[in-house]
């Protein structure tokens, strides 16, 4: 598509919708400056979202004031690009979130796609991934059930309010990646500033809320029923994944988790990094740390500290520069964008398969 005529002049950045949380805390505001609304306790920022609780508006530029729904109205292969999808329900197919945790989080887990048609959800299923941006020292997460651990014993700690004993716990300093597939029992921990990848729902089963109660004073809804129907009892879950590096035009490139429904990268980079999109798959970046200016079609944007963009997927590529840290999430070419790179410098087929989680549900199965 030539760049005079694509009707996404470059880099797209939209409002943030912040969300009161019962766990919510201060430190979107304190560590990343967010104008959040005084005397709430903000749990969510939804950053870029096409969905029933909430649709993204353009901040900037001359397309300022419409929506993601708009703009997929607009020219839907403009903006997702040849690979990507979207939802059932015709909405784009990620959701970008930044979670801030002062308290826990509920224990919960949420559906996979073919679960939540089965259950009759009114939304699509959940399979996400962290990335801590800041932890304090005792942080921990929350992830998987701990090994030979079954159904029956799952519902019966439920009942006796002891499921927190079943739970796999480890530390969560920042850079922490965890990919969580749908299906998985997981919590956050407290004091967490968190970015959160996930596919485009809001489906929560919670089977255990720490005995405390909602921000209207009574204890939240539990979904037992539904959350013994939905958890991958057969699959363990080994905790923070284990990054996987190689070098592009001087900035390193670490895939930190791999599915069907997304990838996600850590890009580190002093100078400019070109990446090449060919049209295939929108980006959404995520600025982690540093200053950084992004470039694309017409454009450039200046990206702080939890600031995001998303760069229209028909775009031939787009360009970074500057020092820092940034998120970089995408609908991958599984061999071409992952296998391939990896094994070109050297990573072990298990090491790499490892990046794309369990088993059961791992979408580089066949790959390696």
């Amino acid at each position: 598509m030539d760049k005079q005529s694509h009707p996404f002049r470059g880099p797209l950045q939209f409002e943030e919708a912040y969300m009161e949380r019962v766990w919510g805390g201060d430190k979107m505001a304190r560590i990343l400056g967010k104008d959040t609304p005084k005397g709430k306790t903000i749990g969510e920022s939804w950053m870029i979202a096409h969905h029933a609780q909430h649709t993204s508006v353009v901040a900037h530029g001359p397309l300022q004031g419409q929506t993601l729904g708009q703009l997929i109205a607009q020219d839907k292969a403009a903006l997702l690009g040849s690979r990507p999808r979207l939802t059932r329900h015709g909405q784009f197919p990620l959701l970008l979130k930044i979670l801030d945790a002062a308290s826990p989080l509920s224990v919960q887990v949420h559906p996979d796609d073919a679960a939540a048609i089965r259950l009759n959800e009114p939304d699509v299923g959940k399979t996400e991934m962290w990335q801590v941006l800041h932890g304090d020292a005792d942080s921990e997460l929350i992830c998987g059930l701990q090994p030979g651990v079954d159904a029956e014993q799952f519902r019966a700690a439920i009942e006796n309010e002891t499921v927190g004993d079943l739970l796999n716990r480890f530390p969560a300093p920042a850079g922490t990646a965890v990919f969580l597939p749908a299906g998985t029992v997981h919590a956050i921990g407290s004091n967490l500033l968190i970015a959160e990848i996930q596919q485009n729902s809001d489906l929560t089963y919670r089977v255990y809320d720490w005995g405390r109660v909602g921000l209207d004073g009574k204890p939240r809804d539990l979904h037992i029923e539904k959350a013994c129907a939905v958890t991958r009892f057969e699959d363990g879950h080994t905790g923070a994944t284990t990054p996987l590096g190689f070098k592009q035009d001087g900035a390193e490139i670490k895939v930190l988790a791999v599915c069907e429904h997304f990838a996600a990268a850590h890009l580190s980079l002093t100078g400019t990094l070109c990446r090449t999109i060919n049209g295939e798959s929108f980006h959404i970046l995520l600025c982690e740390s540093g200053t950084l200016s992004v470039a694309c079609l017409e454009q450039d944007v200046h990206l702080s500290p939890g600031n995001a963009v998303l760069i229209p997927g028909s775009a031939p590529d787009f360009q970074i520069q500057g020092t820092g840290c940034l998120l970089d999430y995408y609908v991958p070419d599984l061999q071409q964008d992952i296998v391939a790179p990896l094994l070109e410098v050297g990573h072990a087929p298990a090491a790499i398969l490892a990046l794309g989680g369990c088993e059961s549900t791992n979408a580089l199965r066949g790959l390696l």
